[in-house]
């Protein structure tokens, strides 16, 4: 009798970008335009090692063209069933298995926003986490973790200066 191969977890990293008070975007629906060269090209090469991308609706809504390239999944209270439109899948995490859907792949990115974040946290399915942060304070706008209910620790494993101006990209383990 033949074993079935158990296949190893997905890993899942979170790539964020935050002003220095933690502030990941001024707006819903709106990428941030205000990151450094430094930072879009490391997110660049890290999400070309990526297999899946999970994001809220309002960060799939802002940059729809391009996760439609990848396979991606948007979490959203909205979705009754799971919706498939190409490479692209709706899905309410509350009716859905989530590690079940994501199990095939071997990486998977998570792109936010901040009630994705705290959502992929505390449902321990967040190994990593890259965070730029840029020098800027906006005193304003979206947080980083929305909505959390458990303080979590994380292990900084690096801090990179990407540029003169003070961008620094810091590199977490997250411990569950």
């Amino acid at each position: 009798m033949k074993q079935k191969q158990l296949q190893p977890k997905p890993r899942y990293i979170a790539f964020v970008a935050a002003s220095i008070d933690g502030r990941i975007s001024l707006a819903s629906k709106v990428l941030p335009q205000w990151t450094s060269k430094e930072d879009w090209e490391f997110f660049q090469k890290s999400l070309a090692r990526i297999d899946a991308v999970v994001v809220g609706r309002n960060t799939y809504e802002s940059a729809a063209e391009r996760l439609r390239k990848r396979n991606t999944f948007v979490l959203s209270s909205r979705p009754k069933t799971l919706t498939r439109r190409g490479t692209v899948t709706f899905v309410n995490p509350a009716k859905v298995d989530l590690p079940k859907l994501l199990e095939r792949y071997k990486s998977v990115a998570v792109l936010g926003g901040g009630a994705v974040y705290r959502f992929m946290l505390e449902s321990k399915l967040l190994d990593e986490l890259f965070v730029t942060i840029e020098p800027l304070i906006f005193g304003r706008g979206k947080e980083m973790f929305v909505g959390g209910t458990r303080t979590m620790r994380v292990n900084l494993l690096s801090v990179r200066r990407l540029n003169r101006t003070g961008t620094l990209l810091l590199h977490y383990q997250v411990n569950h």
